[in-house]
């Protein structure tokens, strides 16, 4: 999906975002592409810490950004149907293979107790509603909620009032975890919020994030959460890689705006421009991947500090190859498949 279609302007700094925050997921999930041995228990915990959890946060933080960057071309019926060919047509596709393969074939051991004693069309049907069928996926159904909510949001961001209610969303997110998509929603409701708030002030902010102090203080507070979360705090997702994340937003935000041009590489806006096709496919060359190795080498594969960085670039490099390649073969019309 092309988030940028259409803009008024063009954001240069938030499509460098996009490939930055497509990175984050590719690089969150691979994580569970090995087995962690005890010498590496560290390294994988402080990998969660800093990319896994919560990296779906900067997707939203965007969103939001961007939502209220177009909020003056912003018409309900093209908005809706944007969305629905765009994004829901796409993982409502892309979702078949894994429907199939977790309800006829294997039992998806994240679901919840009981799932698999419904019928199977009614297993479909949860499967659709939650997501649950593929790591990643919980994230459409969440984000539905907010486009449901596009309207409300487009009259909120019209009153001068609305943006002072942020606190009060960012300490109900710290406490209110993610969950099924109404509870997600509520959750990362404060950061798609942030980022139309940094929208809507965008002159007023870009020109803060951007002074060199500012850009050390958060990065002092991201290095403070990151040291508390992985001495002081058990577990990941919790408030305190909450406040990692939105800290992480506005950090790259800024940094992105400072560096400008310098980012302008092919390669970044190819991994941009098909960033969310490769959300929607890249959980499947993880696990095909996986599968494969393990097959022919009799055993699992166990993480380390080379392997690591390896498998990130190659998963994400073969997803962008492969949406190029689709987009080569059915134009225009590849956005109602992948979603790019």
């Amino acid at each position: 999906m092309n988030f940028l279609q259409g803009c008024i302007v063009f954001l240069g700094y938030i499509h460098s975002f996009r490939a930055l925050a497509i990175l984050f997921i590719v690089a969150g999930h691979s994580i569970d592409f090995f087995i962690w041995s005890e010498q590496y228990e560290a390294l994988e915990r402080l990998l969660r810490i800093l990319i896994s959890h919560g990296a779906s946060g900067l997707f939203v933080f965007i969103a939001g950004y961007l939502f209220q960057h177009l909020a003056a071309k912003y018409q309900t019926k093209k908005y809706f149907a944007s969305k629905l060919k765009n994004v829901l047509l796409p993982y409502f596709l892309v979702s078949i293979p894994a429907i199939i393969i977790f309800i006829f074939f294997i039992h998806r051991e994240t679901v919840w107790q009981g799932f698999y004693d419904n019928p199977q069309w009614l297993q479909v049907v949860y499967f659709y509603l939650t997501g649950l069928h593929l790591a990643p996926f919980w994230f459409i159904p969440m984000m539905t909620l907010f486009y449901l909510m596009g309207p409300i949001l487009i009259r909120a961001d019209k009153n001068k009032f609305f943006y002072w209610i942020l606190p009060v969303a960012i300490l109900i997110s710290c406490y209110f975890g993610r969950g099924l998509p109404y509870q997600s929603f509520v959750h990362f409701f404060s950061v798609y919020l942030l980022g139309m708030f940094c929208s809507h002030y965008k002159v007023t902010v870009n020109r803060i994030l951007v002074i060199p102090s500012v850009l050390t203080l958060l990065t002092g507070v991201f290095l403070f959460l990151t040291v508390l979360e992985f001495y002081y705090v058990k577990g990941t997702m919790i408030f305190v890689n909450y406040l990692h994340k939105i800290t992480l937003c506005l950090f790259f935000l800024g940094l992105l705006i400072k560096l400008g041009k310098k980012l302008d590489y092919k390669l970044i806006r190819v991994i941009a421009d098909t960033s969310f096709g490769v959300f929607f496919i890249h959980s499947y060359v993880l696990t095909g991947s996986k599968m494969l190795i393990t097959k022919l080498s009799g055993e699992k594969t166990v993480g380390n500090l080379l392997l690591y960085p390896l498998v990130v670039i190659a998963v994400l490099m073969s997803c962008v190859g492969i949406i190029v390649i689709i987009q080569k073969m059915l134009g225009s019309k590849s956005r109602y498949l992948v979603g790019s």
